[in-house]
């Protein structure tokens, strides 16, 4: 490695001008600086110049090739300093690329041949890849883990000529067994509450699953912030383990507070809108020293569009626990009561709206679920209601996500499936039932460029032409969030006169809605990303109605912002039969 040095500015003063790749021929230049901590100088952002940094990059780079099957790679660093700018080369002699001829595996009886070459990351034919094949040792140890085995031992070999042979040696060891368990960081609490959460007991075979379940059932309880149970192997003895269970509590009384600019969900038959929002909640995690959780909360959201709308004011009160009667069954408890206005109904008084909600949620990870629940609803309006509303429902909603990153998916899918059956054998004032289903893609093109699609198919059977559709149960488009060249809930509007003659178009909903949304995400500089999209949508009443040709798209384009919460968007966008009508929408979070 060498260096020149031309000027003597303080080293903290010196910041990255360029950032040059040589000899680089079998990977692209950008994939090669994406491993890189040193950047170039650019509009918005400077890159300090660290010399350990460099070296680090140079590391970087050559796992990077490793990685790619180049064994013999070498790299260099330099750099050159002129006055406070540092110019920085990275010098690469690739070498020959090798490729995997064969995997050949030993000693195992429990996991096959091809799952632990897979969970490995080789691929016969393929160029060998020796940095995720070793990292990924432990991968196959938890494999085993799942079967007993905690003392399995991987060991990797490899034999390098024209191509590389791959020895993998497989020690399982014998089955482990639990011996007994103990409970560390538990206050003012029973045993019990923990280890009616833990799927295993003394004498069971030690199961990795079984551990990671337990640990999560643990934090659903919502009285502990960390929980983590270790094995500590009994002396004298290679097949039992005791295990330590490590508990964190939460404060169990504290109030909370939070706001800010995000996704509200505002109406039932839309899709959240951006707006300003803030809540004050008081909690108390353990209640009576259980762990039944008790909550008050006063929240306020203001959505943001092109026309005012007026905040909703809500206060609820809930009670949670994890077991009911002896079964583990997640509920919740709910009383609310909350005071809005319609979209463009300012000059009509408040309507009122309270109620009680029971749900059960069942969480298969961190991201998917399964809720139901019973609602019962009144709304009161002193004038423009003919009659106070009464709604009792049963829910379904099943969320299963799919993608690797929550704000910013890059790869992976994501499924809603949601039912609401009002009234029916429940009864009340209004009968109908509304099934809706979204699915959502997201593939990943290049480095960082992603297309990401969305499919959405909403239908009510048994809605009657003269319910008042106080909570929007209709479907309406719209807006950021769904159709972006129209204003929101605007797709379809019905034109109403007020007392003094004047008249104003508000939003008008229908039984049937198909939406999909098409983008290609990809970066920009900074933090600054693009979008160029396509969103298509129909409202209808009939089935009938809906064929490629009845489908109104839009297209556009967009910039976004990174911040830690998620994106923010601003978006202008076009219909593509009235290219001279545009909309500019600005939104929290990608559209989907």
């Amino acid at each position: 490695m060498s260096y020149c040095m031309l000027s003597a500015s303080p080293v903290n003063d010196i910041v990255v001008n360029r950032v040059e790749i040589i000899g680089a021929k079998a990977l692209k230049k950008d994939q090669i600086r994406a491993v890189m901590r040193l950047k170039e100088h650019k509009l918005f952002s400077k890159t300090r110049f660290d010399r350990r940094l460099l070296r680090m990059d140079a590391i970087s780079v050559k796992t990077l090739y490793r990685s790619k099957g180049f064994l013999e790679v070498t790299v260099k660093d330099s750099f050159e300093i002129q006055d406070d700018q540092a110019d920085v080369f990275i010098i690469i002699k690739e070498g020959k690329r090798y490729y995997l001829r064969s995997v050949i595996i030993r000693g195992n009886s429990i996991v096959s041949n091809k799952t632990i070459a897979n969970l490995m990351g080789l691929k016969e034919n393929k160029p060998y890849d020796p940095v995720t094949a070793n990292s990924n040792i432990a991968t196959v140890e938890a494999e085993y883990q799942r079967y007993g085995k905690l003392f399995c031992v991987v060991r990797v070999s490899d034999v390098i000529r024209d191509s590389v042979d791959v020895l993998i040696q497989i020690d399982e060891g014998p089955d482990v067994y639990i011996h007994s368990y103990f409970i560390k960081g538990l206050k003012q609490m029973d045993t019990s509450v923990v280890e009616r959460e833990l799927v295993f007991k003394p004498g069971d075979k030690y199961n990795r699953d079984d551990i990671i379940l337990s640990q999560r059932r643990l934090i659903e309880t919502g009285v502990f912030s960390a929980a983590n149970i270790t094995p500590i192997k009994v002396v004298n003895s290679d097949t039992t383990v005791n295990l330590l269970i490590e508990l964190r509590q939460f404060k169990p009384r504290e109030w909370i507070s939070e706001g800010g600019y995000y996704p509200i969900e505002f109406y039932e038959g839309v899709e959240p809108f951006p707006g300003i929002g803030g809540e004050v909640e008081w909690r108390n995690r353990s209640f009576l020293k259980t762990t039944t959780s008790f909550s008050t909360k006063l929240t306020g959201h203001i959505p943001i569009g092109q026309e005012i709308f007026y905040p909703r004011i809500r206060f609820d009160m809930s009670f949670r626990n994890q077991w009911i009667l002896g079964y583990r069954i997640p509920t919740q408890i709910k009383a609310y009561y909350e005071t809005f206005k319609n979209y463009g109904q300012k000059d009509n008084p408040n309507i009122h709206r309270y109620g009680l909600t029971i749900s059960n949620l069942y969480r298969f990870s961190d991201r998917s679920f399964f809720d139901s629940g019973l609602r019962w609803e009144k709304f009161i309006e002193p004038i423009s209601l003919k009659q106070d509303i009464e709604q009792r429902s049963f829910t379904i909603k099943l969320h299963l996500d799919g993608t690797d990153n929550p704000l910013y998916p890059k790869k992976g899918w994501m499924l809603d499936v949601d039912l609401n059956q009002t009234g029916g054998i429940l009864g009340g004032s209004r009968d109908f039932l509304k099934l809706d289903f979204g699915l959502n893609k997201y593939i990943s093109i290049i480095r960082n460029t992603v297309l990401a699609g969305r499919l959405k198919y909403g239908m009510m059977f048994g809605w009657d032409k003269t319910y008042q559709d106080i909570r929007y149960d209709k479907f309406y488009l719209g807006g950021s969030t769904s159709l972006r060249a129209w204003e929101t809930l605007k797709f379809q509007t019905v034109e109403v006169v007020d007392e003094a003659g004047q008249k104003t178009k508000i939003p008008y909903g229908n039984t049937i809605r198909i939406l999909t949304n098409w983008e290609v995400r990809f970066p920009l500089f900074w933090l600054i990303g693009g979008e160029i999209f396509a969103d298509g949508g129909l409202l209808t009443d009939n089935v009938s109605n809906i064929t490629p040709q009845s489908i109104v798209w839009d297209i556009g384009l967009g910039l976004t912002l990174a911040t830690p919460l998620g994106p923010i968007r601003l978006d202008y966008a076009v219909p593509v039969k009235q290219l001279n009508v545009w909309e500019l929408q600005l939104g929290v979070h990608y559209i989907f």
